[in-house]
């Protein structure tokens, strides 16, 4: 039987894009990859081929990965960079559409899938709990923001993930002074620090993109982060995992240690936006819990995968075998080592002898673990090194979070996808 061939993008570092891959070719996928060179995801074993983005036209690699005609099912972008390329060539390559509409969905969700704005307003019209928001198009409008007697906010720029691009402000001048740093165009002292010290193939790219400057602001909500990441087809969605964040990487970070949840407001709010949007592919949504009332606000939408894709308990497989199950027309593979815990801290976010519950380190893969336990191959290079003896990074906690009602095991829901279901994800 034909293994049915993926595309795996990625143009960050982060361990999640390794973890993705590793799980789909343990089920039977064939998974080429376009990444970074010296990315961990290439210590993978059984990967397809393997292409490195171009830092001066990360675009036209993409493009021309895509138009080898390598009968791709789906293209599985793992930042949001990746999917504003991919709605790029939709526009540009009338002969891509179709292989990335069965990838992010269809072309009147795009818009909505890279500007968080649009999103929330779809969300509220949609009945689903959405804090106060607002599109910044200049610095008065905080100015009538904080008039208008709002308190904590939160100020966001679209096309960033993981933390970056967020920026929590207690009164105006700090507002002011993140939508300074969020809203001009990119210096060239930025620039080049990502291109030639981060090494980071799409920010050429990237600093054209006209969501670079685009920026909300939204009430601050206290409470627990939670994600829902869902596999949808056409609307449909396949499975859902939700997880709720006992640890996170700094306060508006990503999680580091977390706990599988049932939780029906999350669940119903992922079937009624992917319904409504079409969605299709891998999507995150990013909530808050509210501890008193019980309520998931809704604060983002990720138009990707996020890095809890290849997680497996032995009562739910992974999302990622529920794709391939789904491509294959078969029921996913037996778990190979389900988690024995619903409380798992990630690898290697969470360095060996610091987990809490379960330790989500890659069984059986030496290479995979030493490239992940690494630091990340820009910074092991003397550029690098030298830009950080110069300017110090910032040292990062990571920030506690607990919800007493919480704390028991709950058994995630079983996958939607029926036992001989028929490939027709693409």
């Amino acid at each position: 039987m034909k293994k049915p061939a993926l595309l795996l993008v990625t143009g960050k570092w982060w361990p999640a894009a390794a973890r993705l891959a590793l799980a789909l070719v343990q089920q039977g996928c064939r998974v080429d990859v376009l990444c970074p060179p010296g990315h961990p995801l290439l210590q993978v074993p059984g990967l397809g081929r393997c292409w490195h983005f171009s830092r001066l036209d990360s675009l036209g690699r993409l493009r021309a990965v895509l138009g080898h005609g390598h009968d791709y099912r789906m293209v599985l972008p793992c930042d949001d960079e990746v999917v504003a390329q991919l709605i790029a060539l939709h526009e540009q390559v009338p002969v891509l559409r179709s292989l990335i509409e069965h990838s992010i969905g269809p072309a009147t969700a795009h818009a909505t899938l890279l500007q968080r704005d649009r999103l929330l307003v779809t969300a509220r019209s949609l009945g689903l709990d959405v804090p106060e928001h607002r599109h910044l198009d200049s610095a008065q409008d905080l100015l009538f923001w904080f008039r208008e007697g709002h308190g904590r906010s939160v100020l966001k720029r679209d096309l960033s993930f993981g933390g970056a691009g967020v920026r929590v402000v207690d009164n105006l001048p700090e507002a002011e002074q993140a939508w300074q740093a969020f809203a001009r165009p990119q210096r060239w002292r930025s620039l080049l620090r990502q291109w030639l010290v981060e090494r980071d193939p799409l920010a050429w790219w990237s600093r054209h993109h006209p969501g670079q400057g685009q920026v909300l602001v939204q009430r601050f909500m206290a409470g627990q982060p939670a994600n829902t990441l869902m596999l949808c087809e056409r609307g449909q969605v396949l499975a859902l995992l939700s997880l709720a964040a006992v640890e996170t990487h700094g306060a508006t970070g990503y999680a580091t240690v977390v706990r599988r949840i049932h939780h029906p407001a999350m669940e119903a709010a992922a079937r009624r936006l992917s319904a409504h949007l079409g969605l299709t592919g891998f999507h995150g949504l990013d909530f808050i819990l509210d501890p008193d009332q019980g309520r998931a606000w809704l604060i983002e939408l990720n138009p990707r995968c996020t890095q809890s894709a290849h997680l497996a308990w032995g009562d739910a497989p992974s999302l990622a075998a529920v794709l391939a199950a789904r491509l294959r027309g078969q029921a996913p593979w037996p778990v190979r080592q389900p988690l024995g815990s619903d409380l798992v801290s990630f690898f290697p976010q969470v360095p060996v002898g610091q987990a809490q519950g379960e330790h989500d380190v890659p069984s059986g893969q030496p290479a995979l673990v030493q490239a992940l336990a690494e630091k990340r191959w820009p910074e092991r290079q003397w550029m690098y090194r030298l830009h950080a003896r110069l300017r110090p990074p910032r040292a990062v906690t990571r920030v506690r979070h607990e919800a007493s009602a919480l704390q028991a095991p709950v058994a995630a829901p079983a996958s939607d996808l029926p036992p001989e279901a028929p490939g027709a994800c693409g």
